[in-house]
């Protein structure tokens, strides 16, 4: 059995999401993902280079000192800190951890998560510029 009534659609407007600061800030964290894009493609053009010979690893390492490419970049570790920082914000709400018949508080495990951070990427800068 069909009906002949049609079916309610609720209107959109394109720019529903600038109506709320919630919005906003939910449309600024998912458009963390171009300058993540960015970053996988650059990582990508840096393991052809390296596998085609430094005269192609020279190029792009010139590539990387071009002002507009080091502007991007800095874009995109910003973004990057803001998807962690909102990532290691909602990772507690997920995470169901009792200690001593109470629900663990949300303060630690982000530490936590940032102090794992922090440590892994002392210890990578580290091996990077030793070796």
């Amino acid at each position: 059995m069909t009906t002949k009534r049609k079916p309610y659609v609720r209107g959109m407007e394109a720019n529903w999401w600038r109506k709320l600061g919630f919005y906003r800030f939910y449309m600024l964290r998912e458009g963390t993902s171009v300058p993540a894009t960015w970053f996988s493609l650059l990582v990508l053009y840096g393991l052809f280079a390296l596998k085609n010979g430094p005269e192609s690893w020279a190029d792009f390492v010139s590539f990387l000192q071009h002002p507009i490419v080091l502007l991007i970049n800095i874009i995109t570790l910003l973004a990057a800190l803001l998807h962690t920082k909102t990532w290691f914000e909602l990772a507690p709400k997920a995470l169901n951890l009792i200690v001593k018949s109470e629900k663990m508080p949300p303060g630690p495990i982000v530490k936590l998560l940032w102090a794992t951070t922090i440590i892994a990427t002392a210890v990578i800068l580290g091996v990077a510029l030793l070796f």
